[in-house]
C-alpha cells in the first residue's frame, strides 16, 4: 500500500499526467521504446565502469539550422523547455523524499543546462522523471 494519502495521489497524478504530456511532444517516449534494452544495457555497463556521463561531439544547433534565426529560435526553444522540465523535476526529488535516489539524474540534468547542451538536458530530465515516478509508486 502507497505511503500517500488519497490527496497526495490526486496531486501526483495530476504533476504525472502534466510532465507526461510534456515529454510526449518531444518523442522520448518512442526513442526509449524503440532504444531503450540496448542504452538500459550501455547504461548498465557505463556504471558498473564507474563512468555515469560522457561528453560527445555533436553538431551544434547552429550547423543544424538553415540560418541564425532559427539557430536562435531552436535554442530559445531548447533552453526554455529544458528550464521548464529541470524545475519542475527539481521540485518533484524534493517533494517526495523517498526519491532521494533520483537526485543524481536531477544533478545530470542540471549540469547539462549550464553546459548548454539543452537537449542533453532535457533527455536527462525525463531519465530523471522516469525515476521519480517509478520511485512513487513503490
Amino acid at each position: 500500500m502507497s505511503d500517500y494519502t488519497a490527496a497526495e495521489l490526486q496531486e501526483m497524478e495530476a504533476e504525472f499526467s502534466a510532465m507526461d504530456a510534456e515529454f510526449a511532444g518531444l518523442g522520448l517516449e518512442e526513442l526509449d521504446s524503440e532504444f531503450g534494452e540496448a542504452f538500459a544495457e550501455l547504461d548498465a555497463e557505463l556504471d558498473a565502469a564507474g563512468i555515469s556521463t560522457l561528453d560527445v561531439d555533436a553538431m551544434s544547433i547552429a550547423e543544424m539550422a538553415d540560418n541564425d534565426y532559427d539557430a536562435q529560435f531552436i535554442g530559445r526553444f531548447l533552453r526554455n523547455k529544458a528550464q521548464k522540465l529541470i524545475a519542475t523535476v527539481v521540485r518533484l526529488v524534493k517533494r517526495y523524499g523517498k526519491c532521494a535516489k533520483c537526485a543524481p539524474k536531477v544533478l545530470t540534468a542540471v549540469k547539462y543546462f549550464k553546459a548548454k547542451k539543452y537537449a542533453s538536458a532535457i533527455r536527462a530530465a525525463y531519465d530523471a522523471y522516469r525515476c521519480i515516478r517509478a520511485c512513487t509508486k513503490k
